[in-house]
């Protein structure tokens, strides 16, 4: 696990400063959450936060589960006085990330959820989690095209591999070594989550389901930034239309 946690960090500090860079003037207005974005992240996570603070001993720890991290993220886009190269950069590792909460409601794991409507509210804050990406995305705010000198295959896999490698420190340098000293399944280091035909099992598991997660990342990056090049190439041609028709 120590070999993992070195070598993310040394791709991260390899690739984090070879990202594309993004314009402050231009982009500042548009990667700031906008009011209702605020209003619904600040209720998510103040409920979220009451749910693990009152349920049962180490619950709390529950916190760093990927989904509640990516709240975080959200927490951090819309609450904190960030740079904008820093908002950025979130955006772009919340994209593929976004796949975690898509596995989250195809196969929910709600057996530590009794308080009071804890149910609705996962389903809730996952879909949320899906449904903020697509909104930024849609609207305009956020692409995941280049924006410098970097071809579209470059910049693919830059975020990729820089995404992959920020969850493999998470997971194996801070989940692992806080379920072992506390004795909680927490991200699933203790025993392997609900999965399909038992995909995920065995003694390696904890590899298998890294693995899987970059699978995932790749593929909604993929589908994302096909559909982005799709999107331009059918703007690009209906202007050409356009300008012949005048």
């Amino acid at each position: 696990y120590i070999a993992f946690v070195v070598i993310s960090y040394i791709i991260i500090r390899r690739i984090l400063p070879t990202v594309s860079q993004c314009p402050e003037k231009k982009a500042k207005n548009n990667l700031n959450p906008p009011l209702f974005i605020k209003i619904i992240t600040f209720f998510i996570y103040t409920c979220q936060l009451a749910y693990k603070i009152n349920g049962y001993p180490g619950k709390i720890l529950f916190m760093a589960m990927p989904c509640n991290v990516l709240w975080t993220m959200w927490a951090a886009l819309c609450f904190c006085p960030l740079k904008v190269q820093t908002m950025h950069i979130l955006y772009q590792l919340i994209i593929p990330y976004t796949s975690l909460a898509v596995v989250a409601v195809a196969t929910p794991d709600t057996s530590d959820l009794s308080m009071w409507m804890e149910v609705p509210f996962f389903f809730f804050m996952h879909y949320a989690l899906i449904a903020y990406p697509i909104y930024f995305l849609r609207s305009g705010r956020i692409s995941v095209l280049p924006i410098n000198d970097d071809g579209l295959v470059s910049n693919f896999l830059k975020w990729w591999t820089l995404a992959s490698a920020y969850f493999a420190l998470f997971y194996f340098g801070v989940a692992v070594p806080l379920s072992l000293i506390f004795g909680i399944n927490l991200n699933y280091m203790l025993s392997p989550p609900p999965n399909p035909g038992d995909m995920v099992s065995g003694p390696n598991f904890r590899l298998q389901s890294t693995l899987c997660c970059a699978a995932a990342f790749f593929f909604v990056q993929f589908a994302v930034t096909a559909a982005a090049v799709f999107g331009r190439a059918m703007g690009k041609s209906s202007l050409s239309v356009s300008k012949k028709s005048v």
